[in-house]
This record gives C-alpha cells, structure tokens and sequence, in this order.
C-alpha cells in the first residue's frame, strides 16, 4: 500500500480547512455587529412591540397648505431651493439630507429666504455618494416635505408624504 505525505491528502483540507473557514466566517461576523451602530433609524420614530409609530401631524399639515419645492445642490454644496404655488412665511428653513445606508453620511443645510418663494443655504459637508432620503421644515416645526435624491441627480422634489 501506498501512503502520501500529509500535506497532499485532500481529506486533510476538509478536517482542517472547514472548521477553519467557520472561525473566520464567526469572526467577521462578529466584527460586522458590533461595528456598526444597532438603530441607525431616525430619532423621530418609535417601536410599539412590533409596530413602528411617527407623528403625521407635520405631513398633514404641508398636504392642507398645499406645498411642494424643488431644490438644486450643485457641487460647491450650495443648495438653492424653490417653492412651487404658494409659498411660507418660515424666514429659514431645515433641509435634512439622510443617507440611504450610511448615517454617518448624512448632511444638513440651513436655508435662508432670499425672496418670493426662494431660499439659499449651503451644505454642512460636501454630499457622499449614495441616495439620500431628504426633509424639509421650518426651525419651528409645523409642517414637512419629504423627498429622494438620486446620486446621479442634482434635483431633489419635495412634496408633502401623505395627501388630503
């Protein structure tokens, strides 16, 4: 009969090899949970058992204003944003740029009116790559527009989440 060395035995590969891979497949695991942040969600949202729960009120009130704005963020990070029909009264302005997968890439901008209908601010931090999520609102509250800025796209739309 004849033997082979050890280190050419194919079963040896799978004895050692398979629990090894195991190891290291735990190991990254590990570091994968315990790396990131566990709710990355906005603050704003509460979990009821295994319900999600948010106050609409904003929502509902831009939808009875009926208001809608299309905002541009060129590269320079200046964010220049226009009402469409009717305009408010907020002197400034909060857009919140969230980031789809990345909360740490998250960006914010504080808009100033500039005339009828527009405001102008500026980016806190040039924008990442990857989609945002985006809100906008007033310092004092009251309503909120909601929006999705594609990575490709310098135009953002923003509309109120739900309707009348």
């Amino acid at each position: 009969m004849r033997t082979q060395p050890a280190r050419r035995e194919p079963m040896l590969f799978l004895v050692i090899g398979l629990p090894a891979a195991a190891v290291v497949a735990g190991i990254a695991t590990l570091v994968l949970a315990l790396g990131g942040e566990g709710n990355a969600g906005d603050a704003r949202v509460r979990r009821v058992a295994q319900a999600q729960t948010t106050d609409l009120a904003p929502d509902l009130a831009a939808a009875r204003l009926a208001l809608w704005a299309q905002a541009k963020v060129d590269g320079n990070s200046a964010v220049s944003l226009r009402f469409g029909g009717s305009a408010p009264a907020a002197a400034v302005l909060q857009l919140a740029l969230r980031h789809a997968a990345d909360p740490a890439r998250d960006r914010a901008a504080r808009l100033v009116r500039a005339g009828e209908g527009l405001y102008l601010g500026r980016l806190e931090a040039p924008r990442a790559v990857g989609a945002y999520n985006a809100e906008l609102a007033p310092e004092s509250g009251g309503w909120r527009l909601v929006g999705r800025l594609d990575p490709s796209s310098a135009t953002l739309a923003l509309a109120p989440a739900l309707e009348r």
